[in-house]
């Protein structure tokens, strides 16, 4: 089974591909596809989630040769701009470091590319004893709180995160969990911004660093103010700090971006 890529904007246009977060699914880029609606925007649902919720997740290497796959039959030999936040930022990253051909540059929002091993013993039990939680509505809009999804994005939030099953939830984490940089990340030759919020997590805010001293052709910043989920919480504004990226107008005069060396 193919993974499911909703295709917006300029067909003719630069290839602008989306990749959204865990427990998500393309909706989540509703405001981006408005705005680079001169662009042929890609989104894919990631496999285990949306409308590719039959397709299993099985791990990172695995979905990012998925996603890559779904984009190169919408655009044939064409090297395409990448987006991605959290679990898609991780997958952004796995591209560029494999296929780096096949990309042109990258906005990596929000990843840890630092391994949590610990994390990995935890899941079991969190599972256990999270699954009378798994189909409770209250607590998917608990979740959706907490990554900033906007009111009317709640009930699809909600849909989305219902829908995926136990086994991809636990592959999922466990492969979020277990992340590193890979070895070719620091040869990519891939033009990359690297974003994250002062207020996301200390391992997110070092997993940027990491990113940064890794490989020249990156350059990032944290974003003042911000927590995990800038993309749904300020959307007019993460598509400044892409549109910008993109065009190569420079940033560093916006005082909520903080360079980081």
């Amino acid at each position: 089974m193919d993974l499911f890529v909703n295709r917006t904007g300029e067909f003719m246009g630069p290839p602008l591909v989306f990749l959204h977060g865990g427990g998500m699914s393309g909706w989540m880029w509703d405001k981006q596809a408005q705005f680079f609606s001169d662009y042929h925007v890609i989104i894919p649902d990631l496999p285990g989630h949306g409308k590719s919720s039959g397709v299993p997740f099985i791990s990172m290497n695995d979905a990012a040769s998925k996603v890559l796959t779904a984009v190169m039959d919408a655009v044939g030999n064409e090297r395409v701009n990448l987006v991605g936040f959290s679990l898609g930022a991780q997958l952004a990253v796995e591209i560029v470091s494999r296929w780096p051909e096949k990309v042109d540059s990258a906005v990596i929002a929000s990843a840890a590319v630092r391994p949590r091993g610990f994390q990995k013993y935890l899941l079991a039990p969190f599972l256990r004893l999270s699954s009378g939680l798994a189909g409770d509505r209250r607590f998917a809009e608990w979740r959706a709180g907490r990554l900033n999804v906007p009111t009317e994005y709640v009930d699809r939030y909600c849909d989305d995160s219902l829908k995926l099953s136990r086994e991809n939830i636990f592959r999922m984490l466990e492969a979020c969990s277990e992340y590193a940089l890979p070895e070719s990340f620091p040869a990519s030759g891939v033009r990359m911004l690297v974003l994250a919020g002062t207020r996301e997590s200390g391992f997110v805010r070092a997993s940027a660093r990491d990113m940064i001293r890794a490989n020249r052709n990156c350059t990032g910043y944290l974003v003042r103010g911000a927590g995990h989920g800038l993309p749904l919480a300020e959307p007019d504004f993460f598509n400044e700090i892409i549109f910008s990226f993109l065009n190569n107008i420079r940033m560093h005069r916006n005082r909520r971006l903080i360079r980081i060396v």
